[in-house]
């Protein structure tokens, strides 16, 4: 028997290490509510303590991950809880973000956007048209 490969779903080819890595730690912050510690993606992956330091320095290279310089677990994922919110909204049924067609069908789509004036009034410099048309006072 030979190790298990992950495969990617985009194109069915072997994941690289580097995503490898991002998953598993993507995965332990869901499910551990912190991130993991060096060790942990060591033995996670397989791989030896200078290889998963080399794997998490690639990810926060690619901006992919967040690393507090000098912290154990300082490991964070720019923007997951959002991600995480959007997911389970989604799952609820919700239409969010980017799942909104632009410019789709819209129920007032025969509708002008701008309302078309037939005849605009002229007006001019003492032109009063709220005063009686007669002059004098007002009658009630």
């Amino acid at each position: 028997m030979g190790v298990p490969v992950a495969l990617t779903i985009e194109n069915a080819r072997p994941a690289s290490r580097r995503d490898e890595a991002f998953d598993f730690i993507r995965s332990y912050i869901v499910q551990h509510g912190h991130s993991p510690s060096m060790e942990d993606v060591r033995v996670a992956l397989g791989v030896s303590k200078t290889r998963a330091k080399a794997l998490v320095h690639q990810l926060a290279t690619a901006k992919m991950i967040d690393r507090v310089p000098g912290a154990q677990r300082g490991i964070s994922i720019p923007g997951l809880f959002r991600q995480l919110v959007l997911e389970e909204l989604r799952r609820d049924g919700f239409v969010v973000d980017k799942d909104v067609e632009i410019g789709g069908p819209c129920p007032q789509g025969h509708l002008p956007l701008i309302a078309i004036l037939e005849h605009v009034p002229s007006i001019v410099a003492g032109d009063h048209h709220d005063q009686p048309e007669h002059g004098g006072a007002a009658r009630l």
